[in-house]
């Protein structure tokens, strides 16, 4: 005689299982359990590896070895078949096990493929636990090794790979390349961190309680979105060791907070791209209005580094300046560095204390700490000086400074004759390649043969000395101390190289931040914030020559023809009559990337992740760089470019001797 319980549990099983085939139905998709070998048929005869018995997630149960039995199932691991069969009497048979004194001891067996896993033999088992919201199940693992390829979902798993014998945990699945690395990352764990078991067990207290919280919120019912995900998001917002001390109801609330992130990344949208600036106008009523009361924005600029020892910091605090003075008292300021102190905690004083409700982060090392300030205070503005962050909480802006490197390569290749041209990069971030290409086109426009000797500062030594003995005498895309005369905004030069290292600006490729805040919070107090993007939508402004909020400016040494030349691609690019990578463009391979009718998309331009034909040398890898250089790299690293492959071509000709 069964008990009444299990009677009771096989039947609310069996409308759970109907519930989801139902939901499948509407939706078109196949409601019963994944078949391995429908979606690898060569399981029998691929390589293998005995993972041994431990203890498996029930999440990652994905779908069944054959196909002789997944009708059974619908593919949650719910039974479907009437509890008048054998099936069911086996089923309850097994559930008054379950609630036995002894429980159901004996381990399932399954094979894993790419990271989930399908039963061989235990389906009942895996279906009475999982009815119970078992979070695992003791099995017996075959681990399905795939046959090397280029695809993501292989690329991802090998990433797995390494991370499962670092740490020995199962519940996760990614199928993006990049997404280990990224919840390395979010952990502050260096790649070849060996886990400890102290550690081991505070990572799975944080992953179950967020499942728990994720089915609460309904979270897990969001397409695309798994707990992984949702964990992913959590770490880019908030420290580990933040989220890991927190409560319960603290936890669901920081998680709640970031719910228009979910929903965002669940329907995968595209970053919006703001390419000028919204010109404010307003109504004769308006105008009545604003003369009656004009509302004060309180507004906060969050800098990493005091401006007296920081070349860019100092650049932000000229332009906020400017922006006071253009906007007078509609605008109540304060600065902030961060410096020794805590940047989250000082964002809060900044909203909460100070009462900002506009913060401009000028630099993209204070992603984190500025993610978690817009899902905390919802009603405040937060915006992040870099390129194109997929979040729906910061906006971020920055600067087409690619186009003034066009006009900077077009002055260096009119003066360098036969040698050729230096550039110094900083980080191999968004945004970067194609200042480097731009600069590249620009100079084969004025000197065909002339090519770019690419160096990077966040590799360490004197790139300017190795410049030097490569032949260069032109070097750009170096920050410059030296100044040029009627010129006092930051920026990149071009410059003449001594061979003691001292420059003689040429030209600069100048940042006009003043402008930049200036148009910017115009703009928000006229209602453009809400205007140019619906809610729940990423936003990214790149405004540049036309907006005027760069410049490129010249120094005496420039000849006049040249100077004349300079101006003429300022007015083109500003009016769009000129466009830097118009025309056929071809990679360091002789790959075509862009052909002679067609051009580049905004988006195509800010994930540039690769090198024009005229410039010698590389993109670097993290491991490449300098410890104080990586987790800027990090928060706004380039994606692995992996194009076609290139057809038969003749060699990239040498530089000229």
């Amino acid at each position: 005689m069964y008990s009444k319980e299990a009677i009771e549990q096989y039947h609310a099983a069996l409308r759970r299982g109907q519930k989801y085939t139902a939901a499948c139905a509407a939706r078109g998709e196949d409601p019963y359990p994944r078949v391995l070998q429908d979606i690898f048929p060569e399981v029998s005869s691929a390589d293998r590896a005995e993972i041994g018995t431990l203890e498996i997630p029930m999440d990652s149960i994905v779908g069944t070895l054959a196909d002789g039995r997944k009708t059974a199932f619908a593919g949650n691991f719910m039974p479907l078949l009437a509890d008048n069969t054998e099936f069911a009497t086996k089923w309850i048979n097994l559930c008054d096990a379950h609630l036995g004194e002894s429980g159901i001891t004996d381990p399932i067996r399954c094979y894993e493929y790419y990271g989930q896993f399908y039963v061989q033999e235990g389906h009942k088992r895996v279906s009475v636990l999982r009815s119970y919201d078992a979070l695992t199940i003791r099995a017996h693992v075959t681990r399905i090794l795939p046959q090397a390829s280029e695809e993501p979902a292989y690329q991802a798993y090998q990433e797995f790979l390494r991370f499962y014998r670092r740490s020995k945990i199962y519940v996760l699945h990614y199928d993006k390349p990049g997404s280990w690395k990224r919840l390395e990352d979010g952990l502050g764990l260096e790649t070849d961190h060996e886990w400890t078991e102290d550690e081991r067990k505070r990572f799975l207290a944080l992953y179950w309680s967020l499942r728990e919280i994720c089915r609460s919120m309904n979270i897990d019912q969001m397409r695309n979105l798994t707990v992984g995900d949702v964990l992913l998001t959590c770490l880019d917002v908030y420290p580990f060791d933040q989220l890991a001390a927190l409560d319960r109801t603290e936890l669901q609330r920081r998680v709640g907070a970031l719910m228009p992130e979910f929903r965002f990344a669940a329907e995968d949208k595209p970053v919006e791209v703001s390419t000028e600036p919204e010109i404010p106008g307003k109504s004769i009523v308006g105008r009545l209005l604003d003369s009656i009361s004009k509302p004060v924005l309180n507004i906060a600029f969050i800098h990493v580094n005091d401006p007296a020892v920081s070349f860019w910091t100092r650049g932000h605090e000229e332009g906020r300046a400017y922006m006071e003075k253009a906007l007078g008292d509609q605008v109540r300021v304060r600065t902030y560095i961060v410096g020794e102190e805590d940047a989250d905690a000082l964002m809060e004083r900044a909203i909460v204390r100070d009462g900002a409700a506009l913060v401009f982060a000028t630099a993209p090392t204070l992603l984190g700490p500025a993610r978690q300030a817009a899902a905390l205070h919802p009603n405040v503005k937060v915006l992040l000086c870099a390129l194109s962050v997929p979040a729906v909480g910061v906006r971020t802006y920055y600067s087409r400074i690619h186009e003034a490197k066009f006009i900077s390569g077009a002055i260096a290749g009119a003066l360098c004759g036969n040698d050729p041209v230096g550039y110094i990069a900083r980080y191999p971030i968004l945004g970067v390649p194609a200042a480097v290409n731009s600069f590249a086109l620009g100079l084969r426009m004025t000197n065909p043969a002339a090519r770019v000797l690419l160096e990077w500062s966040c590799l360490g030594g004197d790139p300017a000395q190795r410049l030097w003995a490569a032949g260069a005498r032109i070097v750009s895309g170096h920050p410059v101390a030296a100044s040029i005369p009627g010129n006092t905004g930051p920026g990149w030069s071009t410059s003449l190289l001594s061979e003691d290292g001292s420059y003689l600006p040429l030209a600069r490729d100048v940042w006009n931040w003043g402008k930049t805040y200036e148009q910017m919070v115009r703009g928000i107090l006229a209602g453009a914030w809400e205007r140019e993007a619906p809610q729940g939508t990423a936003v990214s402004y790149w405004w540049g020559l036309s907006s005027g909020v760069i410049d490129v400016a010249m120094s005496d040494a420039v000849p006049e023809g040249v100077r004349h030349l300079a101006e003429i691609l300022k007015r083109g690019l500003a009016d769009g009559s000129i466009h830097p990578f118009d025309g056929q463009v071809l990679d360091q391979q002789g790959r075509v990337r862009s052909e002679r009718d067609s051009s580049f998309s905004v988006e195509e331009m800010m994930q540039m992740n690769w090198l024009c034909d005229s410039v010698i040398g590389h993109i670097p890898r993290l491991d490449e760089l300098m410890p104080a250089a990586r987790e800027t790299t990090r928060l706004l690293a380039l994606t692995e470019d992996k194009p076609e492959p290139a057809p038969a071509a003749a060699p990239v000709p040498a530089p000229a001797e």
